[in-house]
């Protein structure tokens, strides 16, 4: 993918993606299954956490994932409105953004997806 992967066309004012639908596909995968395995790993239920914080891509990823999960809307916490697209740094953002709003106890899981499709996912548990 690379520099194929996005690009800005000044001449015509657009952003192309021509393998949207393909990273639309991975990203819900992996943030799906790797939700699901760090929280199996751990024996955690989806039931148990507090909060999911998604990679901020767009709202469709996350409403897709957490519909998937079975995760209620008023747990999931996103600044993507806000801030866009963030990149690597969204989900931290986002968690230092509500920092305030965690009690002691709470299991917070945090998935990512970035480029190169690379994935990952951590549960926090505040003191």
């Amino acid at each position: 993918m690379g520099t194929d992967g996005v690009f800005l066309n000044l001449q015509n004012k657009e952003i192309k993606m021509p393998y949207g639908k393909d990273v639309f596909v991975h990203a819900c995968h992996y943030l799906i299954e790797n939700t699901k395995n760090i929280l199996i790993k751990n024996d955690f239920s989806i039931n148990q956490l507090s909060y999911f914080i998604g990679h901020q891509a767009n709202m469709r990823i996350l409403k897709h994932v957490i519909k998937e999960l079975g995760i209620p809307e008023n747990k999931l916490l996103y600044n993507i409105e806000e801030l866009g697209n963030t990149g690597s740094a969204s989900t931290l953002l986002v968690f230092a953004q509500n920092y305030d709003k965690f009690k002691s106890g709470d299991l917070i899981c945090i998935s990512v997806f970035e480029g190169g499709y690379s994935a990952g996912s951590c549960l926090i548990r505040m003191n």
